[in-house]
Protein backbone atom coordinates (compact mmCIF):
# COMPACT_ATOMS: atom_id res chain seq x y z
CA UNK A 1 0.00 0.00 0.00
CA UNK A 2 1.38 3.52 -0.85
CA UNK A 3 0.83 5.09 2.48
CA UNK A 4 3.21 2.08 3.88
CA UNK A 5 5.59 2.79 1.31
CA UNK A 6 5.67 6.15 2.02
CA UNK A 7 5.65 5.47 6.33
CA UNK A 8 2.76 7.46 6.72
CA UNK A 9 0.41 4.76 7.87
CA UNK A 10 0.00 5.58 11.17
CA UNK A 11 -1.13 9.23 10.38
CA UNK A 12 -4.66 8.33 9.83
CA UNK A 13 -7.20 6.60 12.05
CA UNK A 14 -8.50 4.29 9.92
CA UNK A 15 -8.29 2.75 5.93
CA UNK A 16 -9.61 1.41 3.47
CA UNK A 17 -8.54 0.26 0.20
CA UNK A 18 -9.50 -1.60 -2.42
CA UNK A 19 -8.59 -4.51 -1.76
CA UNK A 20 -10.90 -4.10 1.61
CA UNK A 21 -14.26 -3.81 -0.58
CA UNK A 22 -16.01 -5.70 -3.38
CA UNK A 23 -17.23 -3.18 -5.21
CA UNK A 24 -15.29 -0.40 -6.86
CA UNK A 25 -15.90 3.31 -7.13
CA UNK A 26 -18.32 4.82 -8.18
CA UNK A 27 -19.84 2.28 -5.70
CA UNK A 28 -19.57 3.70 -1.84
CA UNK A 29 -18.86 0.57 -0.22
CA UNK A 30 -14.76 1.96 0.25
CA UNK A 31 -16.37 5.30 1.80
CA UNK A 32 -18.96 3.57 3.58
CA UNK A 33 -16.08 1.21 5.31
CA UNK A 34 -14.05 3.85 5.91
CA UNK A 35 -16.81 5.61 7.80
CA UNK A 36 -17.85 2.52 9.72
CA UNK A 37 -14.07 1.56 10.91
CA UNK A 38 -13.75 5.65 12.34
CA UNK A 39 -16.94 5.09 14.10
CA UNK A 40 -18.73 8.19 12.46
CA UNK A 41 -21.58 8.82 9.95
CA UNK A 42 -21.33 9.04 6.55
CA UNK A 43 -22.91 12.68 7.04
CA UNK A 44 -20.10 13.75 9.18
CA UNK A 45 -17.56 12.65 6.18
CA UNK A 46 -15.52 14.75 3.52
CA UNK A 47 -14.21 12.75 1.02
CA UNK A 48 -10.86 14.32 -1.40
CA UNK A 49 -11.13 13.08 -4.92
CA UNK A 50 -9.75 13.67 -8.10
CA UNK A 51 -11.52 11.56 -10.19
CA UNK A 52 -15.59 11.46 -11.39
CA UNK A 53 -16.04 7.93 -10.27
CA UNK A 54 -14.80 8.74 -6.79
CA UNK A 55 -16.77 11.88 -6.48
CA UNK A 56 -20.01 9.84 -7.57
CA UNK A 57 -19.31 7.20 -4.36
CA UNK A 58 -18.91 10.06 -2.19
CA UNK A 59 -22.70 11.43 -2.99
CA UNK A 60 -23.90 7.92 -2.86
CA UNK A 61 -22.38 7.69 0.69
CA UNK A 62 -24.23 10.44 1.48
CA UNK A 63 -20.68 12.04 2.05
CA UNK A 64 -19.78 15.85 1.13
CA UNK A 65 -16.80 15.91 -0.96
CA UNK A 66 -14.13 18.04 -2.12
CA UNK A 67 -13.56 17.57 -5.99
CA UNK A 68 -9.03 18.06 -7.35
CA UNK A 69 -8.94 19.28 -10.75
CA UNK A 70 -5.71 20.07 -11.79
CA UNK A 71 -6.40 20.17 -15.55
CA UNK A 72 -9.98 21.62 -15.15
CA UNK A 73 -12.06 18.50 -16.02
CA UNK A 74 -15.59 19.16 -14.72
CA UNK A 75 -16.18 17.39 -11.23
CA UNK A 76 -19.60 17.35 -9.44
CA UNK A 77 -18.01 18.04 -6.00
CA UNK A 78 -19.28 20.41 -3.56
CA UNK A 79 -15.97 22.46 -3.46
CA UNK A 80 -13.70 22.12 -6.44
CA UNK A 81 -10.11 23.54 -6.48
CA UNK A 82 -6.98 22.87 -8.65
CA UNK A 83 -4.93 22.18 -6.26
CA UNK A 84 -5.46 21.57 -2.32
CA UNK A 85 -3.63 24.10 -1.32
CA UNK A 86 -5.85 26.32 -2.98
CA UNK A 87 -8.56 25.40 -0.83
CA UNK A 88 -10.21 28.21 2.00
CA UNK A 89 -8.98 27.60 5.45
CA UNK A 90 -12.58 27.04 6.64
CA UNK A 91 -13.42 24.70 3.57
CA UNK A 92 -14.15 21.46 5.94
CA UNK A 93 -15.83 23.41 8.49
CA UNK A 94 -18.17 24.97 6.02
CA UNK A 95 -18.50 21.77 4.56
CA UNK A 96 -19.34 19.76 8.01
CA UNK A 97 -21.64 22.70 8.53
CA UNK A 98 -23.74 22.73 5.56
CA UNK A 99 -24.40 18.91 6.46
CA UNK A 100 -25.88 19.84 9.46
CA UNK A 101 -22.72 18.12 11.16
CA UNK A 102 -21.33 19.68 14.10
CA UNK A 103 -17.99 18.99 15.20
CA UNK A 104 -17.23 18.75 19.11
CA UNK A 105 -15.92 22.07 20.09
CA UNK A 106 -17.87 23.81 17.34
Amino acid sequence: MVLETLGTGQCFQGIAAAEDVHRGKPDPEVYLTAASRLGVSPHSCIVVEDAVAGIEGARRAGMRSIGVSRDGKHLAADVVVQALDLLDLDAFETLLQDSGFRASGA
